[in-house]
């Protein structure tokens, strides 16, 4: 049986079937208040017309894994609820902004032991207090998440994971530079 697993998990990303991405929980245990609002994330890869917008990055994968909704979306709507679950309060009149890029959004599923999800996000924020909008933080955030090849291939997980380590980098950033509450 030993023998098979290779060629079991060979024909599984030979086969054909892309894998979706579904649903993201939030998990972040972390304290925060105040509000922001969350505004448009830009899924870079798919702009430059290099993915689609709601294809992750496998570079040299056999099949495309994709999210149920448009990655920017994806994003945007992970970080909305994990700043609710954190405490914040989102607002649309908030004079709090957060925006961002998203550089990589990626799952390297070809080796012989690992796969590893790596989410890069460029996150901006801008306050408009007062009447005059300026920009008051900008700095790219990484997320990692590996696992070993031959006890997972959960793909949802993975990312998710990723995605929500490079969530809490950004929040526990902002909130040192007192951007954040």
């Amino acid at each position: 049986m030993i023998k098979f697993i290779p060629l079991m998990v060979l024909a599984f990303l030979a086969s054909g079937c892309a894998m979706k991405i579904t649903s993201y929980s939030p998990s972040i245990l972390m304290e925060g208040e105040g509000r922001v609002t969350v505004r448009y994330f830009k899924y870079v890869p798919s702009d430059e017309g290099k993915l689609k917008d709601n294809q992750v990055d496998t570079h040299f994968g056999l099949n495309p894994v994709y999210t149920v909704n448009k990655i920017n979306e994806y994003v945007s709507d992970a970080l909305s609820k994990e700043l609710k679950f954190i405490g914040y309060k989102l607002d649309p009149q908030s004079s709090l902004s957060i925006s961002g890029n998203i550089t990589e959004y990626s799952l390297d599923y070809i080796g012989l032991r690992n796969v590893d999800a790596k989410v890069n996000i460029e996150f901006i924020i801008t306050d408009s207090a007062g009447g005059i909008i300026k920009e008051v933080y900008r700095k790219n955030h990484e997320g990692f998440h590996t696992a070993s090849k031959w006890t997972t291939m959960e793909f949802t997980l993975m990312m998710n994971e990723a995605l929500r380590n490079c969530i809490k980098s950004f929040v526990v950033d902002a909130q040192a530079k007192k951007i954040l509450g």
